[in-house]
């Protein structure tokens, strides 16, 4: 009797171990049914960019963000080459607004979204994530034209071994 009951203390406390949320990750999921598609682990005050080609003027886009330590989506900077329909005009509050090398850059940017929804170019975007230096196409774990949410979450030793593709260092 001893040794079951051993036993279910320890299933317990594995259970509760792989079950518990401690990890803090960027997810990205499908929009409509949240199922997640790929992830990869990021503390508050690490960086990621998306990079993508502009679908009007067809110049490359690369916006940068952080995550907070309130599990929130922070937009620090953004590079364009063409003024145009969804690009900014100039800073406003605290940001910044130089031209250097002809790519317009805007930064000290304080832009907090709780998730950012893309819809995945299906022709001329090719949506990339950029992490610690390497990208990763939108491609490699969504459709094209597919609505793709990124969100920060807590997640637990076992959304981490089946919650779709891993990017970056793990």
């Amino acid at each position: 009797m001893k040794r079951i009951i051993a036993i279910l203390i320890i299933v317990t406390v594995l259970v509760i171990a792989v079950s518990y949320p401690f990890f803090s990750a960027v997810v990205a999921e499908e929009g409509e049914s949240g199922r997640p598609l790929a992830f990869f682990l990021n503390k508050p005050g690490e960086k990621f960019s998306i990079k993508y080609i502009h679908s009007i003027h067809r110049t490359p886009v690369l916006e940068t963000y952080l995550t907070n330590k309130n599990g929130e989506i922070v937009q620090t900077e953004i590079r364009f080459e063409e003024f145009g329909i969804g690009m900014p005009s100039g800073p406003s509050g605290n940001e910044t607004f130089a031209q250097k090398n002809g790519t317009y850059i805007l930064a000290n940017m304080n832009r907090t979204f709780s998730s950012l929804d893309i819809r995945v170019g299906q022709v001329v975007a090719d949506h990339r994530l950029i992490i610690d230096g390497e990208e990763y196409p939108f491609s490699s774990f969504s459709d094209k034209g597919s609505w793709v949410r990124i969100e920060t979450k807590k997640w637990s030793m076992w959304q981490w071994m089946i919650g779709g593709k891993r990017l970056g260092k793990q």
